[in-house]
């Protein structure tokens, strides 16, 4: 993962330079870290909090948060979703994606080493790594430090074939000829200070999969967190891309429209992309986010659970000031995370199959994608209760 660059609030747009930016969304006392569970409910309730304020540049559609801090990623970090079919499925597809949309069937184009930067629990690098014959892959996240493993560029740790190195990627010579940039983008303030990195070494491939701002913005509230600090759709990341002679292969929006898969391929010729822009209105006013707020407030009584651990579950838990005086559990399949505390609301983490042993209401899900996947593990448990995805109640 490459080191962050800090920057000072603007009203100018990060990517363009352009004024025509708008204000919108704006919110205090939200976690520092998503995903940095707490082994203790004191913990969880001192947790160090960031206030938020994103704006929309007009011109290039570029939306970030003009307040943040970039942060470092040197924290208990923990992104896993292995234990879902649902999303083993989807990163299976995004595999696929790579390896059909690259041209590595002549001899001159086939790939013989990958970098990923910002890897995570490696699960995607294990996959791509077995789907790609005898290539050298190695991984780059600085959240490893905390795992007490020493594993810097010359001692390597190897997992399923891949090599990890707990540091950013940002000086090493690995002569890549793909790069893999999965969900680091939007961590990122200074997103061209980023993608620079990305194509230091000249890779003839980039891959990049975020989550896009048009999803954000209609009404997705929970994706305005403070770790998150810059979103891109089709437009910008052309232009982003473009601005370092790169090209995009194919660009899809998938998983129901929350993320972006692109491939871009290295220019022969440096040209910079003018994207045609369909930038009406921001969309994020926060009349609206309150007005949500109210109503969903209004549908979840307090015995209630809520299904769904990960980012949007610190999110929802926190934009909706559902505290664990309110809602005491949060249940999840990551057994990484059991016993543990969600930022400041300090809601407990516990297994489903602890859901047999307390009484609740209904289940409301974090995610629309998982819903069938969770009923049917209700049902296969003897749970008889309704199971409703939290944007239908």
């Amino acid at each position: 993962m490459i080191k962050p660059i800090n920057n000072k609030p603007t009203l100018e747009c990060k990517l363009c330079g352009s004024s025509n930016v708008a204000r919108g969304f704006k919110y205090q006392d939200l976690p520092l870290y998503n995903l940095n569970y707490l082994n203790t409910q004191e913990d969880a309730l001192k947790a160090k909090k960031a206030d938020v304020d994103f704006v929309l540049c007009h011109d290039c559609g570029f939306l970030f948060n003009s307040i943040y801090k970039q942060l470092n990623y040197k924290v208990e970090y923990n992104a896993c979703r292995s234990d879902s079919h649902v999303f083993n499925q989807y990163l299976s597809n995004v595999v696929k994606f790579v390896i059909s949309n690259m041209d590595t069937k002549r001899p001159l184009n086939k790939i013989y080493k990958v970098v990923e930067v910002g890897a995570g629990d490696c699960q995607f690098a294990t996959m791509l790594n077995n789907s790609i014959k005898n290539v050298i892959y190695n991984a780059y996240d600085p959240s490893w430090e905390m795992c007490n493993v020493d594993i810097k560029h010359d001692n390597p740790c190897h997992q399923g074939g891949v090599n990890k190195f707990a540091e950013y990627y940002c000086i090493q010579n690995d002569n890549p000829d793909l790069v893999v940039s999965r969900h680091v983008l939007e961590h990122q303030s200074d997103v061209k200070k980023f993608i620079s990195i990305l194509c230091r070494e000249n890779p003839e491939y980039i891959f990049i999969e975020i989550p896009c701002s048009s999803f954000v913005m209609k009404g997705n509230w929970h994706y305005y967190s403070n770790e998150h600090c810059s979103y891109l759709d089709t437009e910008s990341l052309d232009l982003l891309m473009g601005k370092f002679e790169y090209k995009q292969v194919i660009i899809e929006h998938v998983f129901n429209t929350e993320n972006i898969i692109a491939i871009y391929k290295r220019r022969v010729q440096k040209k910079y992309l003018t994207p045609e822009l369909s930038i009406k209105n921001s969309g994020i006013q926060f009349e609206k986010f309150k007005t949500w707020r109210r109503h969903t407030l209004e549908k979840i009584n307090k015995n209630d659970m809520i299904w769904g651990a990960a980012g949007k579950g610190v999110m929802m838990m926190n934009i909706l000031g559902m505290a664990n005086d309110k809602i005491p559990f949060i249940c999840d399949k990551n057994p990484d995370i059991w016993g543990k505390f969600i930022p400041i609301t300090a809601n407990k983490i516990i297994s489903p199959s602890e859901l047999k042993k307390i009484e609740f209401g209904k289940i409301i899900v974090m995610n629309e994608l998982y819903l069938d996947e969770i009923k049917s593990e209700i049902i296969s448990m003897g749970i008889d209760t309704d199971v409703v995805f939290i944007g239908n109640l």
